[in-house]
């Protein structure tokens, strides 16, 4: 394998694990409905090894007919121009082709998103990511924001300490009123091998329970954290944009068909039923307004194109295609690592670029790379890793978290495209320690009063 760059950190993946545990979640369960398959009854969880300080390797949802549909979102209430209520436990967002729009532009016709990923932690969260978190928000002030997969990770031995964990970094947007969202990534549910109850249906109800928070019920797709957002245009009831988020799942087992997958990479991937819902309700947002909807996605595993993007196509893997492409589709921000893509190219990005609404796709998971271009229309791109717990760059070293970091969108409803820019916000210039010693938090904090473990 080619090493794109000499002071990057060496990842790879691992198939030995921990614990072997059992397909026993819900999530797991509907995934086999879906499937139509006899999944194994076991999975090992892939789980990252690292050699810090070292160079680097180079390198879904069927709109069911309307009438399901609306049972799906039966309890998705429409939050715009309405106060949130405790518990409110409802999310607004919509899966049904345009009833609701949980979110509205601001008076002067703008709207800020913040995307934070990889906060991936236990129940004593490192202190510094919800500082970062905290001077982020104070200082861009958004309208949304959302933690974009890795929520949290392994370390709690109790569901009680998933859902602590899973608190630390969610109160940084509801203390401060900021209508926010999760997606799911590989890592949520690895608590689940130490013996807690805390699979994603279960974050997900428990998340459904803060004032603000957009998360919906769980459906009957792949994945529990997908759902489109609507942002209602300021002087017009109708939607100027759409918030996408995907659930681009975990790991995909040792087997398939009953073949061995230890050739292809680990991890899961946005699935046919995801994408056939996000073309269902697009088009249904075009009938209902007479008009494409534009929109921002993301989901966590990033595609096969934001590889291809950067070495300039699927083929090439050279720092002299790189250099070409760069030029070609304006990328910038660097790339630390390898692009750790789901086992199989789904196409959702083919889909997102036929459809034409969806302006860029954003994800997380290699913690390490911040790059962003256009490739042929679509924005693709990073949201570096957020959290100061898990891995960064070279390990140990005074480096390491010198890419914390957290995503800022800027939308305008009086521009043609709307959204009009991004950029990034590292932790290093906002005064966090960059000491790599871990600074656990001495307790969890407490839940809001309206919050329960039950």
């Amino acid at each position: 394998m080619r090493l794109p760059a000499a002071d990057s950190l060496w990842k790879f993946n691992s198939r030995r694990k921990r614990n072997s545990i059992t397909l026993s979640s819900n999530s797991s369960k509907k995934s086999q409905q879906l499937e139509g398959q006899n999944a194994p009854k076991q999975f090992n969880v892939n789980r990252r090894n690292f050699l810090a300080g070292t160079g680097a390797l180079g390198v879904t949802a069927a709109l069911a007919p309307a009438a399901q549909a609306q049972a799906w979102n039966s309890s998705a209430g429409s939050l715009a121009g309405s106060s949130f209520g405790p518990g409110r436990g409802n999310g607004g967002g919509d899966n049904n082709g345009g009833a609701d729009m949980p979110l509205k532009f601001n008076g002067d016709g703008k709207f800020k998103i913040v995307q934070f990923n990889d906060t991936q932690d236990d129940h004593l969260t490192d202190r510094r990511t919800i500082e970062f978190m905290g001077k982020v928000l104070d200082q861009e002030k958004p309208d949304f924001a959302l933690i974009n997969g890795d929520v949290i990770s392994s370390g709690p031995k109790t569901t009680e300490q998933a859902f602590q964990a899973v608190n630390n970094v969610v109160l940084p947007m509801e203390s401060r009123k900021i209508p926010w969202a999760i997606t799911f990534g590989n890592h949520d549910e690895d608590s689940m091998e130490d013996g807690t109850q805390a699979d994603e249906i279960a974050l997900l109800n428990f998340v459904r329970k803060y004032k603000y928070n957009l998360n919906v019920a769980d459906d009957p797709i792949h994945g529990e954290s997908n759902v489109s957002l609507l942002v209602q245009g300021n002087a017009n009831p109708n939607p100027a944009f759409a918030i996408w988020l995907l659930d681009s799942g975990n790991y995909i087992g040792e087997e398939l068909a009953g073949q061995e997958t230890k050739e292809i990479p680990g991890y899961d991937y946005i699935h046919s039923d995801q994408i056939q819902w996000y073309r269902d309700t697009s088009r249904g947002y075009e009938e209902r307004y007479g008009k494409k909807i534009p929109g921002l996605m993301y989901f966590h595993i990033p595609t096969y194109e934001h590889r291809d993007m950067w070495f300039g196509g699927p083929y090439n893997n050279d720092l002299i295609k790189h250099g070409e492409a760069k030029k070609r589709h304006g990328i910038e921000g660097v790339k630390n690592e390898d692009v750790y893509v789901g086992a199989f190219n789904p196409g959702i990005y083919s889909a997102v670029r036929e459809r034409g609404d969806v302006l860029g796709i954003y994800c997380g998971h290699d913690h390490i790379n911040t790059f962003n271009g256009n490739y042929f229309g679509v924005e693709l791109g990073y949201c570096p890793g957020t959290g100061f717990g898990p891995y960064g760059l070279k390990d140990g070293t005074w480096s390491m978290h010198t890419l914390r970091g957290a995503r800022v969108f800027e939308l305008d409803e009086a521009d043609e495209r709307v959204y009009k820019s991004t950029r990034l916000v590292f932790a290093k210039e906002l005064g966090l320690d960059m000491n790599p010693k871990k600074q656990p938090l001495e307790k969890p904090a407490d839940l809001p009063e309206y919050v329960s473990f039950k």
